[in-house]
This record gives structure tokens, C-alpha cells and sequence, in this order.
């Protein structure tokens, strides 16, 4: 019996209530001119827009562009393109300059349209597969997932390409050939024409099997995601920090588990494999008495004391300056100093301090310790990882050294009440301490 796609349209958009926009992905290909036909027989007009990606790499692209415009001024269709500069013809460039250009127009409330279907969604279970991926790239593409301000949304994701090509000669629908289909120097065609024809013709229900794999590999993905996330609510006390020597009471499994899913969280890109190795042979198992660092994702990874740190990198400092003792807070490029009230003792209110860095020699007596100390030898006691030391603040009135904020304030010049010195460095939550204060 032949799909009713437009009445499967109608009832799959209908679920979506909060749209503002539908924002139908034009190509001029079949997939997509059967979507424009559906949207333009079933939903308002005042609610469509036609997007045309030109990646300007066909002789034929302009001419593209005009034909899709044309389609949809006969529909009634508002239309608007964007063109792109992919680069090069990769795959992988082509994707990602059509995804920049659909996060600038998509705003609040628009759902992105797509027309890939069940062919679509085997070509990329098999070309992950091909490629090594875990169980997140072999559950293929999602229904729909956020784009920039807006939604993605693929309505005819479970429906075999035959299905929209006789529709669409059913219709009389035009469309355009893109030759760059017949290709085999894409992996995605070679697949198509060499891997997935031969398996249709010899299992005829190839294409419902892979769909229903890669939905038992989303659920299965969504199950790991959902363990990693109570795994992590179970030990974790600052978004960027983890205690290594708990993480690694988990089974091998679950720690990278773990560790994939709190890397996502912190920079929101996911880990390979290979990255996930060398977390554990540079970082994890480095000797006690190293400080690794490790590049991931534009944050950098590093281990002190037993904890994993992963932060942005370090911005420059700012230079040494003179300011006020006073209640409020002063951002600097590289934390945030503040001088909080205390019923104790503290620092006197309205003083003019300088703020400096360390030089090396520096010696202070810490209030309540009973003698006198180095400043490395102090920030060493306070558990204040090596690559924050040279840009932690000190502080001085005059030549005389009187706090390191955060740290301890200088016997020299407490005086009852007043304001105690309070820092936090770029990256970490107020959550972090180190030291007294």
C-alpha cells in the first residue's frame, strides 16, 4: 500500500507546537522538492520559507539556485538563499558550510526542515561504521536535534528514497540531477551504489533492519548517557573538576564513559577514541610528581593532586596597578578579586593597596601561624595548582606585602573588622578553594 506522505507530513508537524517557521532545506534534488510540495500543499504559506544552500562548486550552481527560486514562486513559497564558501569539495567542508549557514537564519521558534530519508540513514550507518565509529555515530542521524536558535527536524527520516522518487513521478514534479551524486570519489556515493544497492537487492527489508539498529543504538546511547550523568552527580562538586581517585573506582567502562560525557558537558565537543586513550596514557597515569596538559576542544585538561582540571586556557594576566580596599569586586583578565566583610579581622576599609605578582623570594608571616614563610612554600601548602601560581594576585600597601587573597592575610596589617581579600581564577567555579580565606 502506498505512504500517504502528505498526511504523514501533516500529523508528524503537528506534534511540534511551539514553531514559529518552518524552514524547508531546498536543494532542487527529489528529496527535497517533494518536501517543498508537501509543506506548500499542507501548511500555510505565511508560515514556509525556502532555503537554497549555493556552495558555488557546480558549473551549474547559479543556475540551480534561479531554478528552486522559480519552484517556489510557482508554489507561492517565500525563498531566500544563502551562498557559502565550503573550501573544498570535501564531504566534511560541504556539511559544515551549509550548517553555518543554516544557524544564521534560523532564529527562535523556526524548525529546519530536512528531506533525508531511510536510504540516507543507512548510507551513514555504514559509512561510521566504516570509519570505526562507537555507539553514538552508529545511531545515525537523530529525528531532530537543536540548530543554532532553531530546530532540526527530519519528517520523512523512515521513509525509503524509492517511496519520495515515485510520489514525486506519481506528482509530476520536476527536479534537478545533481552529477555530483554519481560520484564514487565520495565515500557517501561509493556506499550508495557499491555497499548499499548489492544489500537491497539481496534483502529486500536491508533498509527497516538498519533503521531499526540505529534506534536501538540511539536508546542505547541515550541509557550511557544517562548512567554517566549519575555517575558524575555522584562525585562531582564543581563542574570542572574531577576526583580522579573515585573516578577510578568505576570499572574501566564507565570511567571513560564518565570522562566522554563530562568533557561534552564542560566544552561541548565529544571526544574520539584516540583522544580518550591519550587521556589516559598522558593525563590519568602520568607520574605523581608531573603536571600534564593536555588540548581538547579549545579547554585544556590537566591533573594536580589527584584531581582532573579542565578549563579554558589561561588568559594574559592584567598588570600590576594600585586600587581601593573596598566591598565590591574587581575583575581582572585572569579572576575576579574581592574583598568581602568579616567580624574578625581583616584589612582597613578604603586603604590603597597594590596589586602585584610574585618575582620569587617573596617571605610573609601569615596571620596565626606563628612565623614567617615563603610564598612558594605557601601557595604549595594551599593546594594552588602550578599553572595558576605566577598569575595569582598579591597584595601590598606600600613596600610591606599584607595578603594573598583567598590565601591568608600578613600579621603586619590585620586590623579588627575590616575586609578580607577573596580570589578566584578564570575558569573555576566559586566552589574551588584553596588555602584559608
Amino acid at each position: 500500500m502506498q505512504t500517504d506522505l502528505s498526511a504523514l507530513l501533516t500529523r508528524r508537524l503537528e506534534r511540534l507546537h511551539d514553531s514559529r517557521r518552518w524552514v524547508i532545506a531546498l536543494s532542487g534534488g527529489v528529496d527535497s522538492r517533494v518536501l517543498l510540495e508537501l509543506c506548500a500543499r499542507t501548511q500555510p504559506r505565511d508560515k514556509l520559507l525556502a532555503l537554497h544552500i549555493n556552495h558555488q562548486l557546480q558549473a551549474d550552481a547559479a543556475a540551480w539556485e534561479t531554478w528552486c527560486a522559480d519552484q517556489c514562486l510557482r508554489l507561492g513559497v517565500p525563498f531566500t538563499s544563502v551562498s557559502v564558501d565550503p573550501g573544498s569539495g570535501s564531504e566534511a567542508d560541504l556539511r559544515d558550510a551549509r550548517y553555518r549557514a543554516f544557524e544564521a537564519v534560523l532564529q527562535p521558534g523556526d524548525w529546519l526542515l530536512l528531506a533525508q530519508h531511510a536510504d540516507d540513514q543507512a548510507e551513514t550507518f555504514l559509512l561510521r561504521l566504516l570509519r570505526g565509529a562507537g555507539v553514538r555515530g552508529l545511531s545515525g542521524m537523530p529525528w531532530q536535534r537543536p540548530v543554532g536558535q532553531g530546530m532540526l527536524y527530519r519528517p520523512l527520516l523512515d521513509q525509503p528514497r524509492a517511496v519520495l522518487e515515485a510520489w514525486a513521478r506519481q506528482q509530476r514534479i520536476e527536479w534537478v540531477e545533481d552529477p555530483s551524486n554519481a560520484s564514487e570519489r565520495y565515500d557517501r556515493n561509493w556506499i550508495r551504489h557499491r555497499i548499499l544497492a548489492p544489500l537491497k537487492q539481496r534483502k529486500s527489508a536491508v533498509l527497516e533492519r538498519l533503521m531499526a539498529t540505529t534506534a536501538q543504538l540511539a536508546e542505547t546511547d541515550q541509557l550511557l548517557d544517562e548512567v554517566a550523568a549519575g555517575d558524575l552527580a555522584g562525585l562531582q562538586t564543581v563542574p570542572e573538576c574531577l576526583p580522579l581517585a573515585q573516578v577510578q573506582r568505576l570499572s574501566l567502562p564507565r570511567q571513560r564513559n564518565l570522562i566522554r560525557h563530562w568533557v561534552f558537558q564542560c566544552t561541548g565537543s565529544r571526544l574520539s577514541r584516540e583522544e580518550l586513550l591519550e587521556i589516559e596514557q598522558s593525563v590519568i597515569t602520568a607520574g605523581e610528581d608531573r603536571t600534564p596538559l593536555l588540548n581538547l576542544g579549545g579547554f585544556e585538561l590537566r591533573r594536580y593532586r589527584g584531581l582532573l582540571f579542565l578549563t579554558p586556557p589561561l588568559p594574559p594576566r592584567s598588570a600590576p596597578h594600585e586600587l581601593d580596599c573596598t566591598a565590591d569586586s574587581k575583575t581582572l583578565n585572569q579572576g575576579v578579586l574581592a574583598f568581602q566583610s568579616t567580624d574578625g579581622v581583616g584589612l582597613a576599609e578604603g586603604e590603597t593597596l597594590r596589586l602585584d605578582y610574585r618575582r620569587g623570594g617573596e617571605r610573609l608571616r601569615p596571620f596565626g601561624r606563628g612565623g614567617s614563610v615563603t610564598l612558594k612554600q605557601l601557595l604549595q601548602e594551599a593546594g594552588v595548582p602550578p599553572w595558576l601560581r605566577p598569575d595569582w594576585p598579591i597584595l601590598y600597601s606600600g613596600d610591606q606585602l599584607v595578603a594573598v587573597p583567598g590565601i591568608c592575610l600578613c600579621e603586619e596589617a590585620v586590623t579588627k573588622g575590616g575586609l578580607i581579600p577573596t580570589w578566584r581564577p578564570s575558569g573555576l567555579s566559586e566552589g574551588v578553594r584553596f588555602g584559608r580565606l
